[in-house]
């Protein structure tokens, strides 16, 4: 309960100014002076020699790590409503572009992009010098495979959670993932993959995968427009957990 109250207490000093920052009229410079720490924009090579890149916030390298893999459509800038939240309770956070999203650009290619998360621990261990055993992967949507199946094939990743999560999505099947992490499974009762993806996952893996379901059809990051402190405190508390 003191936990609870705790995230409760930094996200009501934090996600209001997120919220704020939807302000068409606010600046650059308005929204980075909000962040706790400044982003430092990161390349890399992607096996096949695409550049990859991604915004790092580090706090401090003997905290824990979390990537942040967002859906199709959009880019790393969708994860403003939990950057803040992740941020102040002392967590690290590397957002990177999907490939053929945002600034990463290139072909799409959802295979390729499951070999990226593999680049990225590295990167993070390698290079950015994090706690290599304290590293967690959230996505949201088709994001959510690339999260639970990156962390699966990665041999320290602590946990995953994937926000809309499906059993198959774009032939990135979570048969042979979901067993072998933790996984917070966070979807809408009638966001139709979702629904029928998470009976799989409860039925695959009843002793790692863990559902939390909210009313309605809403999917991936539009679950926040509602649910922003409930799913926002959720994600806290089990990555605090694990």
């Amino acid at each position: 309960m003191q936990s609870k109250l705790l995230i409760l207490l930094i996200i009501s000093v934090f996600i209001p100014s997120a919220i704020a920052q939807d302000d068409s009229s606010a600046t650059d410079d308005e929204v980075s002076s909000a962040l706790p720490v400044a982003a430092q924009m990161v390349e890399v090579d992607a096996d096949d020699g695409l550049d990859l890149i991604a915004d790092f916030y580090l706090v401090d390298p003997a905290r824990p790590t979390v990537i942040l893999l967002h859906e199709i459509y959009t880019t790393r800038e969708s994860w403003e409503p939990l950057l803040l939240p992740l941020l102040a309770n002392g967590y690290n956070v590397l957002a990177p572009d999907i490939r053929g999203w945002g600034e990463t650009r290139g072909a799409i290619n959802w295979f390729d992009a499951v070999d990226d998360v593999a680049v990225w621990f590295i990167w993070l261990r390698e290079v950015a010098g994090v706690n290599p055993e304290a590293i967690h992967t959230v996505g949201s949507s088709m994001g959510s495979s690339l999260a639970i199946v990156g962390c699966a094939e990665d041999e320290f990743c602590r946990s995953a959670i994937g926000i809309s999560p499906g059993w198959n999505y774009y032939r990135i099947s979570l048969a042979d993932s979901i067993t072998e992490r933790p996984v917070l499974g966070i979807y809408s009762e009638r966001d139709r993959f979702p629904a029928l993806g998470v009976p799989q996952m409860i039925e695959t893996a009843p002793d790692t995968f863990v559902p939390l379901t909210y009313e309605g059809n809403a999917h991936g990051m539009d679950l926040f427009a509602d649910e922003q402190e409930t799913i926002v405190v959720a994600i806290i508390e089990w990555l605090n957990t694990h």
